[in-house]
C-alpha cells in the first residue's frame, strides 16, 4: 500500500484545525491524488473562515484543473476571486488566475489565457509571496509553450524552477525542468527540418540531460506520474537521436501498476511505447502498445491521439484496411472532441461573463486594461531580471550586446571552486555569496557600468567607455576588492576569489567573438592558478 493510500485511511482527527487538513489536501494533490485532495479542501472550504476558505477554493480549482473539469474550474475561481478580493488575499488570487489560465489554455481559448496569466503575474508580484510567483512563472512557461514560443517558454520555466530551489520544492523543480525538456525537443525538431542537424543534435542532447535530472528527482521524491512522463520524453529524445534500442529498453523497464498509476498515466506510456517502436520500424510491436493505449484511453481526447498513431502503423505495415478504419474512428472522435469543445467553451464564456460582472462594472473594466497593461511591462522588465541577486540576465547583456561592444570592454568573472563553497559551507551559503558577490561588484563599478549575472557563479560586467588600461584597473580593483572582503562574517572560515577574463569591445566587430575571447582568457586565468585577471595578454 502507498503512502497516498495511508494517508486516506479513516476520517480525520476531531482535533485537527483548518489548516492541517488543507495541509492534507496539499500533500494528496502533490502525490498526484486529486480525487483525495478535492474532498479535503471540499470540507475545508465549507467552513466559516475566510481566510483559510480562500486557500482551500484556490486548491479546489487546481484539483478539477486536473480532472480535466473545466467548467468547474471556471466556476470555482469566480468563488475563490470573490473571497479573496474581499480579504485582500492576493497570493491565493494570482494562485486563481494561473489555474484559470491553464484552464482557458486547455479549452483553446489562447488570447484568454494570456490575459490570465499576465494578471497571475502581476498579482502575485504585488503579493510578495515567492509560492505565488513560482506558480504563476511556471504556468507561464506552460502558456508559452502551447502557444510554441519556446525561448520565452524555456526563460520563464528557468526562473520557476529556481523559486523551486529557493523553497525547497522539488515538485515544482522537477516538473519545470521537465517542461524545459520538451521546449528544447520542440526546438531540436524545428532545427532538424531547417536541415540544421548539428543544432538539433545538440539542443536534444540538452533535452535528455533534463529529462534525465528530473527523473533522478521525481524518484527521489516517489511521484510516479512525473517520473513516467519525464521517462516517455527521454524516450522520445533518444528515438530522435538514432537509439531507438535505448529507448525500448527505458520504456520496457517502467512496469506499470494500476494499483497506483491513473488511465492517463498508462494510456501515456504505452502511446510512447508505440510512438518509439513505430519511429525504429517494429510496427507490429506498435500496433500492440497503440492498441492497448487506445484501450486505456481515459478520454476521447487521448483515444484520438492513439488512434492517429495506431493509423499510421497500420499503414506502415501494410495493412490497409486496418489502417482506413482506424483513421476514420480518429475523424470521429476528432468531431466529438471539437463538438464536446465547443459546448464546453460556451458554459465557460457564461461563466467568465458572470466572474467579469461580479468584479467590476465598466470603467473598472478599463482599469483592468490599463493594469495589463502595466504588467506587460513589468513582465518584459521581469525577462531581463535575474531573480536571485536581483541582477540583469545573460538575456539583458545580449540586448545591451546587439549595438555592438565598440569603445566598451567585458569582463567575465567566476568565483573560484564554487562548489567547494556549497559542498563545504551548504547550498544556502552559497546563494549567500552569490547575492554579496552582486553587490560588490555593483558598488565596485560607476553608475553606467552594467553588471549581470552571467549564469550560474559566473558574473559579466560591461564597461562604459574603457580601454585596456582603465580596464585592467578596475577588473584589478574587484578582483582584490573581493579578496579582501570578509567573508567569514558569511559563514566561519569561508574565503571567496575571482577569476577575471577581459576583452575589449575593439576586438571584433562581433559582439558574440568579444564575448568568446573574454570567456577563453577566464579559464586561461584559471588555468594558471585562479584570483587573477588576464586580458588581450596575461595581467599578472
Amino acid at each position: 500500500m502507498n503512502a497516498g493510500a495511508r494517508l486516506e485511511q479513516g476520517p480525520a482527527p476531531a482535533a485537527a484545525s483548518a489548516d492541517e487538513l488543507l495541509q492534507r489536501a496539499v500533500v494528496h494533490f502533490e502525490r498526484s491524488e486529486p480525487a483525495a485532495a478535492r474532498e479535503i479542501a471540499t470540507a475545508v472550504a465549507a467552513g466559516d473562515d475566510p481566510v483559510t476558505r480562500a486557500r482551500a477554493l484556490a486548491l479546489l480549482a487546481r484539483c478539477h484543473l486536473v480532472l480535466d473539469e473545466h467548467v468547474e474550474v471556471l466556476a470555482l475561481a469566480r468563488e475563490a476571486l470573490d473571497v479573496c478580493w474581499r480579504i485582500g488575499d492576493r497570493a491565493s488570487e494570482a494562485i486563481v488566475h494561473a489555474t484559470v489560465a491553464r484552464s482557458l489554455l486547455f479549452t483553446s481559448d489562447a488570447v484568454s489565457a494570456m490575459e490570465e496569466i499576465m494578471t497571475a503575474l502581476e498579482v502575485a508580484e504585488a503579493s510578495g509571496d515567492l509560492a505565488a510567483r513560482m506558480l504563476a512563472t511556471g504556468t507561464a512557461g506552460t502558456v508559452y509553450y502551447y502557444l510554441e514560443q519556446f525561448d520565452h517558454c524555456l526563460e520563464f520555466c528557468e526562473r520557476a524552477a529556481e523559486m523551486a530551489r529557493i523553497l525547497g520544492d522539488d515538485v515544482t523543480n522537477g516538473a519545470m525542468i521537465d517542461t524545459m525538456a520538451c521546449a528544447n525537443m520542440c526546438l531540436a525538431t524545428a532545427a532538424r527540418a531547417a536541415g540544421d542537424e548539428e543544432t538539433a543534435e545538440t539542443i536534444s542532447a540538452i533535452a535528455q540531460g533534463q529529462s534525465r535530472e528530473a527523473i533522478v528527482i521525481a524518484r527521489r521524491l516517489g511521484h510516479r506520474r512525473h517520473e513516467v512522463i519525464a521517462l516517455g520524453n527521454l524516450a522520445e529524445s533518444l528515438s530522435f537521436s538514432g537509439r531507438a534500442e535505448e529507448a525500448l529498453e527505458l520504456l520496457t523497464g517502467w512496469q506499470i501498476d494500476p494499483e497506483r498509476d491513473s488511465q492517463s498515466i498508462i494510456t501515456h506510456i504505452r502511446d510512447t511505447h508505440g510512438s518509439v517502436c513505430l519511429a525504429s520500424g517494429r510496427y507490429d510491436e506498435a500496433i500492440g502498445h497503440l492498441r492497448a493505449a487506445m484501450a486505456s484511453a481515459e478520454s476521447k481526447a487521448s483515444a484520438m491521439v492513439s488512434a492517429e498513431h495506431l493509423a499510421d502503423a497500420y499503414e506502415r505495415n501494410g495493412d490497409l484496411r486496418s489502417a482506413l478504419d482506424t483513421y476514420k474512428l480518429f475523424h470521429a472522435l476528432s468531431k466529438e472532441v471539437a463538438s464536446e469543445a465547443a459546448q464546453r467553451s460556451g458554459s465557460i464564456a457564461v461563466v467568465r461573463m458572470e466572474t467579469a460582472q461580479a468584479k467590476a462594472a465598466a470603467e473598472e473594466e478599463r482599469a483592468r486594461v490599463a493594469a495589463l497593461q502595466h504588467a506587460n511591462q513589468e513582465l518584459l522588465r521581469k525577462s531581463l531580471e535575474d531573480p536571485l541577486t536581483g541582477l540583469g540576465n545573460r538575456r539583458h547583456l545580449d540586448q545591451l550586446m546587439a549595438g555592438g561592444l565598440a569603445g566598451h570592454a567585458i569582463l567575465l568573472v567566476d568565483v573560484d571552486h564554487f562548489k567547494r563553497v556549497n559542498d563545504e559551507h551548504s547550498h544556502l551559503v552559497g546563494d549567500g555569496v552569490l547575492r554579496l558577490l552582486a553587490g560588490l561588484l555593483r558598488s565596485a563599478c560607476r553608475g553606467d557600468d552594467v553588471v549581470v549575472r552571467f549564469g550560474g557563479e559566473e558574473f559579466a560586467v560591461l564597461l562604459s567607455g574603457s580601454d585596456l588600461d582603465n580596464a585592467v584597473t578596475t577588473a584589478e580593483r574587484l578582483r582584490a576588492e573581493v579578496a579582501a572582503h570578509d567573508w567569514a562574517a558569511v559563514a566561519p572560515g569561508l574565503t571567496v576569489t575571482v577569476s577575471i577574463g577581459l576583452a575589449l569591445g575593439d576586438e571584433s566587430t562581433d559582439p558574440g567573438v568579444v564575448l568568446a575571447r573574454a570567456d577563453e582568457r577566464l579559464y586561461a586565468a584559471k588555468r594558471a592558478g585562479r584570483d587573477r585577471v588576464h586580458g588581450p595578454s596575461p595581467v599578472s
